[in-house]
């Protein structure tokens, strides 16, 4: 259940990014409804739902350790007692630099040299009066909160493509880096305690967000750039930074970085393979990545890693269809039966390879029944327009072919429950 809000939001993601799609039909369904003025409230909706949904992925899994969710009662009532103030801090703040900027904004100055003054500042006291807990709250706080105002100008201008920096963003986007790392060096040898989480997932993100942002004014493919950037940083995470002996006290939250940059990094390739060409790059990271997140699942039976391994495989297999058999030859009956055939060899692999829960079964099979359910929605939907009309027999033969691999399934399920 902990995976509706992600699927969801998904979904919502997708439904707009079709009519964005739509939209750049130039159609008009009649003489009410118009598509175009509506296309960059769509491509809004369509990123909004993305990362609300990436936002759900990460905070609703529970992937190294067995605890209490962040979102169970006690919990939750236990970390806001422990970090209230901090969160106080946090809105106040926000309100006293919203203030700040509405006045400058009125007065047509740019907060952008607010911003390089303040944290430029505090960096150097932090170094200069090391003692005082104050000055290392203050940076902590500073850099997340400009670090988010960056993050969200970013991608404001992936979304728009309108870059309204001038020479102090610049500037200050490289600043807040360095603030991170002096954060998280005040944690490690000034304050000695481990990495805060909170900081080093901010500051990866920000740090993944950053980089896409200057090579998107060289390569114009914000998914493309996405999907090769995260999938370097879990390759990064998982071979190097682990590895560093600074890091060794923060080993779970950067394997959950990894992981979730590595769904991320799924994610938007499979955006650019369905609204771009066919790059092999792209293809190699998504099956690689489908391999890595079954190793991530075996040892650690983290299911929502399986479930991207799956959704990983199972995208690739009908891309390559769709590329090299579908094009050539648009036959929506060799469909059926493509799909038909990989449902087939589908539930015999599970009789060869063993897995360790029966939940894997349940999901796998999960699968093939979903593809095998959308096939067969889209053979009718092409048969009755294509020929108007509704073969009955079709529907029996799909029908008696599905009850063989349901047959099948529950074959196994049965022998897995009386072993």
């Amino acid at each position: 259940m902990n995976l509706i809000l992600f699927l969801i939001s998904i979904i919502f993601s997708s439904i707009f990014y079709f009519f964005y799609y739509v939209s750049n039909w130039n159609i008009v369904l009649n003489s009410s409804i118009n598509f175009i003025p509506l296309s960059w409230n769509f491509i809004i909706e369509t990123y909004s739902f993305f990362f609300i949904g990436l936002l759900f992925l990460f905070i609703f899994s529970s992937i190294f350790e067995k605890k209490k969710s962040w979102y169970d009662n006690k919990y939750l009532k236990e970390f806001f007692k422990n970090n209230i103030y901090l969160i106080l801090y946090y809105i106040w703040f926000i309100l006293f630099y919203s203030s700040i900027y509405m006045i400058l904004w009125n007065l047509n100055l740019n907060f952008a040299y607010i911003i390089f003054t303040i944290i430029s500042i505090i960096i150097l006291f932090s170094f200069l009066v090391k003692n005082i807990f104050i000055i290392l709250d203050l940076l902590k706080i500073n850099t997340v909160i400009f670090s988010s105002i960056y993050v969200f100008y970013f991608i404001y201008f992936f979304i728009t493509k309108i870059n309204n920096f001038i020479i102090i963003d610049y500037v200050n986007s490289f600043i807040i880096i360095f603030s991170f790392l002096t954060t998280l060096y005040n944690d490690k040898f000034v304050l000695k305690k481990k990495s805060d989480s909170f900081i080093l997932l901010n500051w990866m993100i920000y740090l993944l967000i950053f980089i896409v942002f200057y090579l998107n004014l060289i390569v114009n493919n914000v998914f493309l750039l996405f999907s090769i950037v995260s999938f370097l940083f879990t390759l990064i995470i998982f071979k190097i930074i682990i590895n560093i002996k600074f890091f060794k006290n923060s080993l779970v939250i950067l394997k959950v970085i990894g992981i979730f940059f590595s769904y991320f990094s799924i994610i938007t390739g499979i955006f650019y393979l369905l609204t771009s060409f066919a790059n092999p790059l792209i293809i190699f990271i998504i099956l690689f990545l489908a391999y890595f997140n079954f190793i991530i699942h075996k040892k650690y039976e983290n299911y929502i890693s399986f479930l991207f391994s799956l959704l990983s495989t199972y995208f690739i297999i009908f891309y390559f269809y769709y590329k090299f058999f579908y094009l050539l030859n648009q036959n929506y009956y060799f469909l059926t039966f493509f799909a038909f055939w990989i449902s087939v060899l589908t539930i015999f692999s599970t009789y060869i390879y063993n897995y360790k829960k029966i939940y894997d079964y349940y999901l796998i099979y999960l699968f093939w029944a979903v593809i095998n359910l959308l096939t067969t929605i889209f053979f009718f939907y092409k048969e009755i327009i294509i020929t108007n009309s509704f073969d009955f027999l079709n529907l029996w033969i799909i029908l008696f072919l599905d009850s063989i691999l349901v047959f099948l399934s529950y074959y196994k399920l049965k022998k897995l429950d009386s072993n």
